[in-house]
């Protein structure tokens, strides 16, 4: 399933207009990590600002309905905060290092562990009971909404790389596109992000068939 979320952003010369939110990976860890896509051969970073990260987040929260449950107590919220946006980027940066690692059969740095580790740290799992006697289970932080945000990727991240198979997770084959995705498909042979990748992938190889015919 794929959600479009659309954002419009300018910060400094730069300018993502109507750039949609992609939900190809399969886990929320990967979608947090394929924030960054290219644009005619551009990278292009679709959470540039702290408003970008609250809508990515509501979009997230429809597209991951079932995900495990954070709970964070009152704290600071995400809008206006550049902090905890430098934070973001630094986790994603890490969650690539380690998924790429993967993907490459090597082992991720320790200070990429270490950062995850440490966002596993700030939570803990709760059991509380409702009125009616039905048990309810989810994680608490006491970090407030960036805490359970933070939490929830960390959590996504770990599902990945202890449940998942190494041999499931890519790289897109599209060379210009840089998305990430867990392959769930039973024969698991699915080798780009979308259908459209697939196709920009063949039609480039036909061109340089043709061109190569012509040599």
């Amino acid at each position: 399933m794929e959600q479009i979320e659309h954002t419009k952003v300018e910060h400094g010369n730069e300018k993502n207009v109507g750039l949609p939110f992609v939900f190809r990976g399969g886990a929320l860890a990967l979608d947090f990590v394929n924030t960054e896509i290219m644009v005619r051969g551009k990278r292009r970073d679709l959470l540039m600002t702290p408003q970008d990260v609250s809508r990515w987040w509501q979009a997230v929260h429809h597209e991951y309905p079932l995900e495990d449950e954070v709970r964070g107590e009152d704290g600071k919220d995400f809008m206006d905060d550049i902090a905890f946006l430098d934070t973001l980027k630094t986790t994603r940066a890490a969650f690539r290092a380690i998924f790429s690692a993967l993907i490459e059969c090597t082992v991720p740095s320790q200070a990429d562990a270490n950062l995850l580790n440490t966002l596993l740290r700030t939570g803990y799992p709760f059991l509380e009971w409702e009125s009616e006697g039905k048990p309810l289970f989810f994680y608490r932080t006491t970090q407030g909404p960036q805490g359970a945000m933070l939490l929830s990727l960390a959590l996504s991240a770990l599902h990945v790389t202890r449940d998942g198979e190494p041999k499931r997770l890519h790289h897109c084959e599209n060379e210009r596109c840089i998305l990430l995705f867990y392959d769930s498909t039973k024969s698991a042979t699915r080798r780009w992000c979308s259908l459209s990748c697939l196709e920009r992938t063949r039609s480039s190889q036909r061109y340089r068939a043709r061109k190569n015919q012509k040599v």
